[in-house]
């Protein structure tokens, strides 16, 4: 459910200008979707391979996790790909020139064969396409970190939190290519969450996260502190976020410590109230579940359907109507995407069960459980 709602937002804050942005968490607090996305990550390749890894199937895990990582970085390549032709036919038929060069795509137009292969060695990203690259990177890292975590839990924190310290510290991060600069989102600062993730998802599998009063009443201040920043003191203090980018250390492209434990003190805060279990009781939740049960093929779509909705805005003007009824309708498509992949992947199941069931008289009469 967490993972489908991450889906929406990242759809909605992908589509920037619509109205609707500006009811998302970026707009409440220091941290946004990506948080989000990066620690929902982890926490899925917890729950999803280190059950197989404990039961010592360690090939296999690392042959999944490399498994996933390719076909990631086969679904960025089309994505880019696709989203670069969206961009500049819409420029041809137009004439807007920010389509065409906004967010790092003038040079995969002015200068197709550096950018493509930059594109191939994942140093060039274009904006809005660039979480997909740190997910790869991240999925190759959950081998090690995984069997660390088998060892000792603390163990795989401990050394994710020193190889953050150490970037941090050197200042140094994964370089682009052929645009000079850095990741967008730099895998050795973003490595931290995706551990405190998987870490989360093996110490406290199967049961609930403790209660800290302390912990509970420092995150809540957290919160509160960086709802009053974000905001500017609700208006009354202008230029208040601005000053606090200097202290609150809220870099993006390598995890800021205040975007974190922000991200966190809202995880923790959320997990005690039970806010999971809440939303799962209401209408549609059902509808959140199943997006994130098909996540890659959801984002997917998702991504390239932010991207024409940036060309319609663009071309409206930035219209709120235009933009609000896109956004609408976009969330609404994603959930019948989703629901066709779930019928397909039921009838799927289904048929194959049908090929495999025994005949009349035959094995599932002499088992006695009907199996």
């Amino acid at each position: 459910m967490w993972r489908g709602l991450v889906l929406v937002v990242i759809f909605i804050n992908h589509v920037p200008g619509n109205l609707l942005e500006h009811l998302t968490m970026k707009n409440f607090g220091f941290s946004d979707s990506a948080e989000a996305f990066v620690f929902v990550s982890g926490l899925a390749v917890a729950l999803a391979y280190f059950p197989k890894l404990n039961a010592g199937d360690w090939f296999g895990t690392a042959r999944r996790c490399i498994r996933r990582a390719v076909k990631l970085y086969g679904v960025h390549l089309l994505l880019t790909l696709a989203a670069l032709v969206m961009f500049g036919q819409a420029f041809l038929a137009t004439g807007i020139t920010e389509l065409a060069t906004n967010h790092g795509r003038d040079i995969s137009f002015m200068e197709p064969a550096r950018a493509l292969a930059g594109l191939v060695l994942l140093s060039h990203q274009i904006g809005y396409f660039n979480i997909l690259p740190l997910y790869i990177l991240l999925m190759l890292v959950a081998i090690p970190l995984l069997m660390l975590a088998w060892v000792r839990p603390a163990l795989a924190l401990a050394i994710s939190v020193a190889v953050y310290a150490w970037s941090r510290f050197a200042d140094f991060g994964l370089p682009t290519w052929p645009v000079e600069g850095r990741w967008f989102f730099d895998p050795l600062g973003w490595q931290l969450l995706f551990t405190i993730g998987i870490v989360c998802g093996v110490v406290w599998r199967g049961r609930k996260l403790p209660f800290s009063p302390t912990l509970f009443g420092l995150s809540i201040a957290w919160l509160l502190a960086s709802l009053i920043i974000v905001t500017n003191g609700f208006g009354q203090s202008p230029g208040l976020y601005d000053e606090a980018r200097a202290w609150a250390d809220l870099s993006k492209t390598d995890l800021g410590l205040g975007r974190m434990f922000h991200f966190l003190a809202l995880a923790y805060v959320l997990s005690q109230m039970r806010v999971g279990e809440a939303i799962l009781r209401l209408p549609g939740a059902d509808k959140l579940t199943l997006m994130g049960r098909h996540g890659l093929a959801v984002f997917a779509i998702g991504s390239l359907a932010s991207a024409l909705g940036q060309i319609l805005l663009a071309v409206s003007h930035g219209s709120p109507i235009v933009g609000v009824v896109y956004v609408v309708a976009g969330i609404v498509g994603l959930v019948a995407f989703a629901s066709c992949l779930e019928w397909f992947s039921t009838a799927r199941t289904q048929r194959a069960g049908a090929r495999q069931s025994p005949v009349p008289g035959g094995a599932s009469q002499r088992n006695g459980a009907g199996v």
